[in-house]
């Protein structure tokens, strides 16, 4: 009975790890992907930026 309640406990831990890496995994690609997101906005915004400077000079130029 106690070898039988021993190994149901082996059991039991090694599906909790299991389950938090498997969270842990999906936690950490949730990051990345949102980091990624982060650095193509910015991305976004730094082009953005450079072509109004570049309208902005250009209607200086042609007063």
């Amino acid at each position: 009975m106690v070898i039988v309640v021993l190994l149901l406990e082996e059991r039991r831990l090694l599906l909790e790890t299991i389950l938090m890496l498997v969270v842990s995994l999906f936690l950490g690609i949730f990051v990345v992907k949102i980091g990624m997101d982060n650095s193509k906005s910015n991305q976004y915004t730094k082009e953005i930026l450079q072509e109004l400077r570049e309208i902005k000079e250009i209607l200086r130029d042609q007063r």
